[in-house]
């Protein structure tokens, strides 16, 4: 293998260091919201996020695969969340009706309660830590990333690569 086969399984370093300080900022701002959350509302950040899922779902319930989806998370780590959750009463469990093997999560009067306690917690550290700190133009910009990262990972949704139907992109 030449050097130069060597360099290309690495990123260059201007690309890796801002792949490097992405990772570092999203990992910073999600230990700050799961820390506060912890601290004011005995909840974490991904417990939050099932809650607010549940709430903005038809009867405040939804199946576990589909919970599991919606936050772009293994099943296993929902069901530990929502077994959490059961515990301290903010969400019941219970086998599908239809399907002896789905189980729907459903919020409870206690979840909406906490969820309402924690959304202003949430509201005001997305402000402080992250919207506060663009202008209008850098807003715009970011949201036009953003919507680039969304529409390439849809892409590879629908074609993983090393999966079969994976296509090159097309260099012309």
């Amino acid at each position: 293998m030449g050097a130069g086969d060597f360099e290309s399984r690495w990123l260059a370093p201007d690309v890796n260091a801002v792949w490097t300080r992405f990772l570092h900022v999203t990992h910073r701002l999600e230990h700050h919201i799961d820390r506060r959350l912890q601290e004011q509302h005995d909840i974490t950040h991904t417990q939050y996020e099932i809650l607010v899922r549940l709430a903005d779902s038809d009867e405040r319930a939804m199946r576990m695969s589909d919970l599991a989806e919606r936050i772009v998370t293994a099943k296993s780590a929902v069901t530990y969340q929502v077994n959490k959750l059961s515990e301290m009463g903010l969400v019941d469990r219970h086998k599908c009706d239809r399907d002896n093997r789905g189980v729907w999560v459903k919020l409870t009067d206690a979840g909406v309660e906490r969820l309402e306690g924690a959304a202003p917690c949430i509201l005001s550290l997305v402000r402080e830590l992250f919207l506060d700190t663009l202008n209008c133009d850098q807003a715009a910009e970011l949201d036009k990333l953003l919507g680039t990262w969304s529409d390439n990972l849809d892409e590879h949704d629908r074609n993983p690569i090393g999966h079969p139907d994976h296509r090159a992109p097309d260099p012309a």
